[in-house]
């Protein structure tokens, strides 16, 4: 999930925000519905944008970010990498991000609906979440990297707080789509392929 790739294709669409909150976006709206197709989400970002034309490298951009959070969300294990930038940038300027990352999850979830009427349809765990990424959206940076030693405990902080999101997410997802069960191995065996004295199948 390279932060800087994408930054560059959307820098000549300033109301897209940073690549956190598109990314955010993305998140939010897989959340509130699996189904959501990958054109959706695109339309939704040139509608908020305003955006008249639009690159090649912009669509395909924004196609491998869709697949990689598809794939994290939906996939066989929970791996979802989330778009932030690299442990090289300033302190300051990540915090920052993982706010509109937050942002921008809040922001899928209210426009696929899930967030109307949420005290009665969302589940207790979800809507305390909801309420955590918007105190993180809201996150206060500038004071942060103070000293030597305050920039190693915010340091350690940072990643927890990535760490909550993360787990965060996967929760939500899980209440909002939650997962068919699996049937019974052999549910639909036939009665009579069952012999009671050998206790076999045959």
């Amino acid at each position: 999930m390279n932060f800087d790739q994408i930054k560059e294709i959307i820098a000549p669409h300033p109301d897209l925000e940073s690549p956190s909150f598109i990314q955010g976006m993305l998140i939010g709206l897989l959340c509130g519905d699996n189904d959501v197709q990958e054109a959706v989400w695109i339309k939704k970002l040139i509608e908020e944008a305003k955006i008249k034309s639009i690159k090649e490298s912009f669509l395909k951009g924004l196609h491998e970010l869709y697949l990689e959070t598809n794939k994290g969300l939906n996939g066989s294990g929970f791996e979802l990498e989330l778009c932030l930038p690299d442990d090289d940038e300033s302190l300051v300027y990540r915090a920052n991000m993982v706010g509109q990352l937050c942002e921008g999850i809040l922001y899928g979830l209210g426009l696929i609906g899930c967030l109307q009427d949420a005290e009665n349809e969302i589940a207790p765990e979800v809507r305390e979440l909801i309420n955590d990424f918007s105190d993180i959206a809201s996150i206060e940076a500038e004071e942060l990297g103070q000293s030597v030693e305050l920039i190693e405990t915010e340091e350690s902080d940072l990643m927890q707080l990535i760490e909550f999101v993360k787990i965060g997410v996967m929760t939500i997802n899980e209440s909002l789509n939650p997962a068919e069960a699996s049937p019974i191995p052999m549910a639909n065996a036939p009665i009579d392929s069952y012999d009671d004295e050998s206790s076999t199948l045959h």
